[in-house]
């Protein structure tokens, strides 16, 4: 209060004293009612944000973990089957290895099969067979066949 309200009071007289703290407290009344009708209203407001926004949250929430638990599956069959591939790869390596000693083996079987082949002398063999056909076929003959 500032000195003028302050005269003001001093030169009033008890009725009219009483009348002034009747109006301030109606006044003050007043605002109390307003302060508790927001503080209502905000109360209410955030009652409902929270009923509105917690069973969403906690959807989302479930949801969230769920896809989780999807990544989760997802991530462990792909380390099993990367597991399974190099074990398909290390296979695969042992399965070459095997097939080049394979080849280098029967390179030189196949070599001296060869050689064997062409050291036959076709002449005397067919000469052999020759002989041997007309030696048989006279038994042949003998035995009606």
């Amino acid at each position: 209060m500032n000195k003028t309200d302050l005269n003001k009071l001093q030169e009033m007289n008890d009725h009219e004293l009483l009348l002034e703290l009747v109006k301030s407290q109606k006044e003050d009344s007043r605002g109390q009612k307003i302060t508790a009708i927001a503080t209502v209203a905000m109360f209410a407001a955030v009652l409902i944000a929270l009923v509105i926004l917690v069973p969403k949250v906690i959807v989302t929430l479930n949801s969230i973990q769920d896809m989780v638990k999807q990544t989760q599956v997802a991530v462990e069959q792909t380390q099993t089957f990367v597991q399974s591939a190099n074990e398909s790869l290390n296979g695969i390596d042992e399965m070459i290895a095997n097939v080049d000693t394979l080849v280098t083996e029967n390179t030189q079987n196949v070599a001296d099969a060869m050689e064997n082949f062409n050291s036959v002398d076709f002449e005397r063999l067919n000469q052999a067979i020759d002989d041997l056909a007309s030696i048989i076929e006279p038994l042949a003959r003998l035995l009606g066949h």
